[in-house]
Protein backbone atom coordinates (compact mmCIF):
# COMPACT_ATOMS: atom_id res chain seq x y z
CA UNK A 1 0.00 0.00 0.00
CA UNK A 2 2.83 2.40 0.91
CA UNK A 3 4.63 1.52 -2.29
CA UNK A 4 1.51 2.32 -4.34
CA UNK A 5 1.13 5.64 -2.51
CA UNK A 6 4.77 6.58 -3.18
CA UNK A 7 4.35 5.73 -6.86
CA UNK A 8 1.23 7.92 -7.06
CA UNK A 9 3.03 10.82 -5.38
CA UNK A 10 6.00 10.56 -7.74
CA UNK A 11 3.83 10.50 -10.87
CA UNK A 12 1.54 13.25 -9.60
CA UNK A 13 4.56 15.40 -8.74
CA UNK A 14 5.87 15.10 -12.30
CA UNK A 15 2.49 15.98 -13.81
CA UNK A 16 1.82 18.90 -11.45
CA UNK A 17 5.31 20.20 -12.19
CA UNK A 18 4.75 20.09 -15.94
CA UNK A 19 1.10 21.14 -16.21
CA UNK A 20 0.32 22.83 -12.89
CA UNK A 21 -2.61 22.12 -10.59
CA UNK A 22 -5.29 23.28 -13.01
CA UNK A 23 -3.81 21.42 -15.98
CA UNK A 24 -3.66 18.08 -14.18
CA UNK A 25 -6.71 15.93 -13.42
CA UNK A 26 -7.16 12.77 -11.38
CA UNK A 27 -8.09 11.06 -14.65
CA UNK A 28 -4.76 12.04 -16.23
CA UNK A 29 -2.85 10.85 -13.16
CA UNK A 30 -4.70 7.53 -13.10
CA UNK A 31 -4.13 7.03 -16.83
CA UNK A 32 -0.40 7.74 -16.44
CA UNK A 33 -0.25 5.15 -13.65
CA UNK A 34 -2.37 2.63 -15.62
CA UNK A 35 -4.86 2.36 -12.75
CA UNK A 36 -8.53 3.22 -12.38
CA UNK A 37 -9.71 6.51 -10.92
CA UNK A 38 -11.38 4.49 -8.16
CA UNK A 39 -7.99 3.04 -7.20
CA UNK A 40 -6.52 6.54 -7.13
CA UNK A 41 -9.36 7.87 -4.98
CA UNK A 42 -8.80 4.98 -2.58
CA UNK A 43 -5.48 6.57 -1.62
CA UNK A 44 -6.44 10.25 -1.97
CA UNK A 45 -9.93 11.68 -1.49
CA UNK A 46 -9.39 14.57 -3.90
CA UNK A 47 -6.92 16.16 -6.29
CA UNK A 48 -6.37 18.93 -3.75
CA UNK A 49 -5.41 16.47 -1.03
CA UNK A 50 -2.95 14.81 -3.41
CA UNK A 51 -1.54 18.19 -4.44
CA UNK A 52 -1.01 19.22 -0.81
CA UNK A 53 0.85 16.00 -0.06
CA UNK A 54 3.04 16.41 -3.15
CA UNK A 55 3.93 19.94 -2.07
CA UNK A 56 4.60 18.92 1.53
CA UNK A 57 6.85 16.07 0.44
CA UNK A 58 8.75 18.39 -1.91
CA UNK A 59 9.12 20.93 0.89
CA UNK A 60 10.49 18.34 3.33
CA UNK A 61 12.96 17.12 0.70
CA UNK A 62 14.07 20.72 0.10
CA UNK A 63 14.77 21.24 3.81
CA UNK A 64 16.74 17.96 3.91
CA UNK A 65 18.78 19.09 0.90
CA UNK A 66 19.65 22.38 2.62
CA UNK A 67 20.47 20.70 5.95
CA UNK A 68 22.70 18.12 4.25
CA UNK A 69 24.76 20.85 2.64
CA UNK A 70 24.89 23.03 5.76
CA UNK A 71 26.23 20.10 7.80
CA UNK A 72 29.41 20.21 5.65
CA UNK A 73 30.18 23.86 6.52
CA UNK A 74 33.38 24.78 8.36
CA UNK A 75 32.71 28.51 8.85
CA UNK A 76 29.71 30.85 9.28
CA UNK A 77 29.97 32.15 5.70
CA UNK A 78 30.18 28.62 4.42
CA UNK A 79 26.86 27.88 6.12
CA UNK A 80 25.22 30.45 3.83
CA UNK A 81 26.97 29.26 0.69
CA UNK A 82 26.08 25.64 1.50
CA UNK A 83 22.44 26.59 2.14
CA UNK A 84 22.33 28.35 -1.24
CA UNK A 85 23.78 25.27 -2.93
CA UNK A 86 21.30 22.97 -1.20
CA UNK A 87 18.41 25.11 -2.42
CA UNK A 88 19.73 25.38 -5.98
CA UNK A 89 20.60 21.68 -6.24
CA UNK A 90 17.12 20.70 -5.16
CA UNK A 91 15.37 23.33 -7.26
CA UNK A 92 17.27 22.47 -10.44
CA UNK A 93 16.65 18.75 -9.99
CA UNK A 94 13.05 18.78 -8.72
CA UNK A 95 11.38 21.89 -10.07
CA UNK A 96 7.84 21.10 -8.92
CA UNK A 97 7.91 23.02 -5.64
CA UNK A 98 9.78 26.05 -6.98
CA UNK A 99 7.63 26.29 -10.12
CA UNK A 100 4.43 26.10 -8.13
CA UNK A 101 5.66 28.72 -5.66
CA UNK A 102 6.73 31.12 -8.39
CA UNK A 103 4.75 30.46 -11.57
CA UNK A 104 1.74 28.22 -11.28
CA UNK A 105 -0.25 29.20 -8.22
CA UNK A 106 -3.99 28.65 -8.84
CA UNK A 107 -4.94 32.05 -7.42
CA UNK A 108 -8.69 31.41 -7.60
CA UNK A 109 -8.45 28.71 -4.94
CA UNK A 110 -7.84 30.53 -1.64
CA UNK A 111 -7.08 27.31 0.26
CA UNK A 112 -4.26 26.37 -2.12
CA UNK A 113 -2.99 29.96 -2.31
CA UNK A 114 -2.85 30.12 1.51
CA UNK A 115 -1.08 26.76 1.74
CA UNK A 116 1.56 27.84 -0.78
CA UNK A 117 1.98 31.16 1.05
CA UNK A 118 2.65 29.19 4.26
CA UNK A 119 5.33 27.12 2.51
CA UNK A 120 6.92 30.30 1.14
CA UNK A 121 6.99 31.74 4.65
CA UNK A 122 8.57 28.59 6.13
CA UNK A 123 11.34 28.66 3.52
CA UNK A 124 11.86 32.37 4.12
CA UNK A 125 12.14 31.83 7.88
CA UNK A 126 14.66 29.04 7.29
CA UNK A 127 16.96 31.41 5.43
CA UNK A 128 16.30 34.26 7.85
CA UNK A 129 17.54 32.02 10.66
CA UNK A 130 20.66 31.05 8.71
CA UNK A 131 21.47 34.67 7.81
CA UNK A 132 20.83 35.89 11.37
CA UNK A 133 23.11 33.26 12.93
CA UNK A 134 25.86 34.03 10.42
CA UNK A 135 25.62 37.76 11.11
CA UNK A 136 25.84 37.21 14.87
CA UNK A 137 29.00 35.11 14.52
CA UNK A 138 30.76 37.44 12.10
CA UNK A 139 29.84 41.03 12.90
CA UNK A 140 29.74 41.07 16.73
CA UNK A 141 27.09 43.77 16.39
CA UNK A 142 23.43 43.99 17.19
CA UNK A 143 21.13 41.72 15.23
CA UNK A 144 19.65 42.85 11.95
CA UNK A 145 16.31 44.54 12.23
CA UNK A 146 13.49 42.14 11.48
CA UNK A 147 12.38 44.04 8.38
CA UNK A 148 15.92 44.15 6.97
CA UNK A 149 16.43 40.46 7.68
CA UNK A 150 13.19 39.57 5.90
CA UNK A 151 14.11 41.77 2.93
CA UNK A 152 17.57 40.19 2.55
CA UNK A 153 16.12 36.68 2.83
CA UNK A 154 13.40 37.50 0.28
CA UNK A 155 16.06 38.95 -2.05
CA UNK A 156 18.10 35.76 -1.70
CA UNK A 157 15.13 33.49 -2.43
CA UNK A 158 14.00 35.64 -5.34
CA UNK A 159 17.48 35.49 -6.87
CA UNK A 160 17.69 31.72 -6.52
CA UNK A 161 14.15 31.16 -7.82
CA UNK A 162 14.93 33.35 -10.81
CA UNK A 163 17.99 31.23 -11.64
CA UNK A 164 15.97 28.02 -11.35
CA UNK A 165 13.17 29.31 -13.58
CA UNK A 166 15.65 30.70 -16.13
CA UNK A 167 17.40 27.32 -16.19
CA UNK A 168 14.09 25.54 -16.77
CA UNK A 169 13.14 27.87 -19.62
CA UNK A 170 16.56 27.89 -21.32
CA UNK A 171 17.38 24.24 -20.59
CA UNK A 172 20.84 25.34 -19.41
CA UNK A 173 22.11 24.38 -15.97
CA UNK A 174 24.16 27.07 -14.20
CA UNK A 175 27.45 26.40 -12.42
CA UNK A 176 26.08 26.03 -8.88
CA UNK A 177 29.43 26.58 -7.12
CA UNK A 178 30.19 29.74 -9.09
CA UNK A 179 26.68 31.17 -8.74
CA UNK A 180 26.58 30.39 -5.00
CA UNK A 181 29.88 32.18 -4.47
CA UNK A 182 28.64 35.24 -6.38
CA UNK A 183 25.41 35.38 -4.37
CA UNK A 184 27.34 35.04 -1.11
CA UNK A 185 29.54 38.02 -2.01
CA UNK A 186 26.44 40.14 -2.65
CA UNK A 187 24.91 39.07 0.68
CA UNK A 188 28.10 39.83 2.63
CA UNK A 189 28.00 43.33 1.14
CA UNK A 190 24.30 43.75 2.04
CA UNK A 191 24.96 42.57 5.60
CA UNK A 192 27.79 45.12 6.03
CA UNK A 193 30.13 42.53 7.51
CA UNK A 194 33.75 43.78 7.66
CA UNK A 195 36.04 41.79 5.39
CA UNK A 196 38.53 41.31 8.22
CA UNK A 197 35.88 39.34 10.11
CA UNK A 198 35.47 36.78 7.34
CA UNK A 199 36.93 33.34 7.90
CA UNK A 200 36.38 32.32 4.28
CA UNK A 201 38.30 33.67 1.30
CA UNK A 202 35.40 34.73 -0.95
CA UNK A 203 37.58 34.52 -4.06
CA UNK A 204 38.28 30.86 -3.31
CA UNK A 205 34.78 29.94 -2.20
CA UNK A 206 33.93 28.41 -5.58
CA UNK A 207 36.37 25.61 -4.83
CA UNK A 208 34.59 24.39 -1.72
Amino acid sequence: MQQSRRKILKTASELFSEFGFLGTSMEIIAKKLSITKAALYYHFKSKKELYFEVLEKSFQNLIKSIDREVSKANSPEEVIIRAIRGYLKFGLKEKNLIRCLVLKTPDKDSEIANYIAQLREKINRKFQSIIEETTKKLSHSSLLKKNNLKFISSFLLGTMDGLIIESALSNKKPNIKKVSSQILQILISMLNIPKENLKLDLKKSEGL
